[in-house]
């Protein structure tokens, strides 16, 4: 099987996935998404771990150690390096915020990070149930400028063969 879908994340949150301390995506929209807006367009997909804006305060205080060396996972200059890939099991639009409350303790987001993005433009979050899984090997690819920006897609430059092993959540 390969793929061209990749969901750009911070390497945190991707570590929290990739170690079963987390199984759910919440997620808004990009600012260069079209509208703004979150489309849950892939059934499966690799993980991008990004490392701009990542900060302690946006996680709960017992996930904070996902930062902890958290550079040591960025990749050389010039190049994206794959991992994980993740399934969808379950994709939701949730328009109610307290029904949010249902996925804490599934995620490491803080309580304030979750209400600024459900109430940011208007009221409604994605919800994403996800099995993670990690690849044979790390893939690495050259970065193109394509990959760029605040999206939550990638569309690869290639065709990425994934054989993931078992899940982790």
């Amino acid at each position: 099987m390969a793929t061209r879908a990749a969901f750009k994340e911070w390497a945190a949150i991707c570590r929290a996935l990739a170690t079963g301390r987390q199984d759910v995506i919440l997620r808004k929209g990009g600012i260069v998404e079209d509208g703004g807006e979150f489309r849950p367009d892939h059934a499966s997909f690799l993980l991008l771990p990004t490392f701009l804006h990542q900060a302690p305060e946006s996680l709960i205080p017992e996930a904070r150690d996902l930062l902890v060396g958290i550079d040591d996972d960025r990749p050389a200059e010039g190049t994206v390096v794959f991992r994980h890939a993740a399934t969808v099991r379950e994709a939701r639009r949730v328009l109610k915020f307290d029904d949010l409350a249902a996925y804490r303790g599934r995620h490491v987001w803080s309580d304030e990070v979750v209400a600024e993005r459900f109430h940011r433009w208007k009221d409604e979050l994605h919800v994403l149930v996800v099995d993670v899984s990690p690849l044979p090997s790390p893939i690495t690819l050259p970065w193109h400028e394509s990959y760029g920006g605040c999206r939550s897609w990638v569309d690869l430059q290639d065709d990425v063969p994934v054989s993931a092993t078992t899940s982790v959540s």
